[in-house]
């Protein structure tokens, strides 16, 4: 099973991949050049997407607190 672990955060959101329990790429998705939420958000939303797709991923999973200043 190939899992997609993400942070909460909306400006750089770190992501790492695991393949049976081996990480096997990890990187962050910068957004913080935008301002706007709705922006940072579409950016994450694409690039999320993007790595998803070609990576074949079967589960996404979050971390569990988000604090954003």
């Amino acid at each position: 099973m190939r899992i997609l672990a993400l942070d909460q955060a909306s400006r750089i959101t770190g992501w790492a991949i695991f393949d049976g329990g081996e990480l096997i790429e990890y990187g962050a998705i910068d957004a913080s050049r935008y301002s706007d939420l709705g922006d940072r958000l579409y950016t994450l939303r694409n690039s999320v997407k993007n790595i998803i797709t070609e990576f074949k991923i079967d589960k996404v999973i979050l971390e569990d607190i988000f604090l954003d200043e």
